[in-house]
């Protein structure tokens, strides 16, 4: 009966897992990979509105899917660990000022950063305020200037001295560009029309 117990625990363990996706140039075998991904993924689009190839483009480049991501420890005399240079974590690396609006605000609290569906629900919230920036859902590099900069700084236009940050919003605009045109080809097990919703 102890055997029992035991495999049954290990099986719900093992479907709760979270793989690390091996090639993230291919959203369709990342959700493969992910089967639970799906679902939160259209979840989010159905409440936010938010396209789901524009939630994982992000995912991928503030954290390349790893859900304990955080900034590299600034290093003293080059060689001491000291501390992370920001409270940024998980996977949409989210800090923990912005975290906390988001789950006064959405009364989610117990959303942690470290879950997928949490930090998914969590870019679609802020990218629900994109309107306030006068940025439109197909303009997928002003929508990542506004993550990182916040909309604040977006208006104030903060992006414009750092050049590294404009080719990075480019990158993931092609990301997303990329993920989408795949996702409507995905052999998914249980392939959806959904993915088109908002197109």
């Amino acid at each position: 009966m102890k055997n029992l117990k035991t495999i049954i625990i290990l099986l719900t363990f093992s479907s709760c897992t979270v793989s690390i996706p091996n090639n993230q140039d291919d959203i369709c075998r990342i959700i493969d990979e992910n089967p639970r991904w799906e679902n939160i993924l259209f979840n989010a689009q159905q409440k936010w509105g938010t396209e789901p190839s524009t939630v994982m483009a992000i995912i991928r480049q503030e954290s390349s899917f790893k859900p304990n991501a955080a900034p590299d420890r600034e290093k003293i005399l080059g060689v001491i660990p000291w501390k992370r240079p920001s409270s940024a974590k998980g996977y949409a690396q989210a800090v923990n000022s912005t975290w906390e609006d988001y789950k006064k605000e959405t009364g989610n609290s117990r959303a942690s950063r470290s879950s997928f569906s949490s930090s998914v629900d969590f870019i679609g919230w802020y990218l629900s305020k994109a309107p306030s920036a006068r940025i439109q859902p197909q303009e997928v590099d002003k929508l990542y200037l506004a993550y990182h900069e916040g909309y604040g700084g977006y208006k104030r236009e903060t992006y414009k001295g750092k050049s590294w940050l404009i080719d990075t919003a480019r990158k993931v605009k092609f990301n997303s560009l990329k993920y989408k045109r795949q996702l409507n080809n995905c052999p998914l097990k249980q392939k959806r029309s959904w993915w088109n919703i908002f197109n």
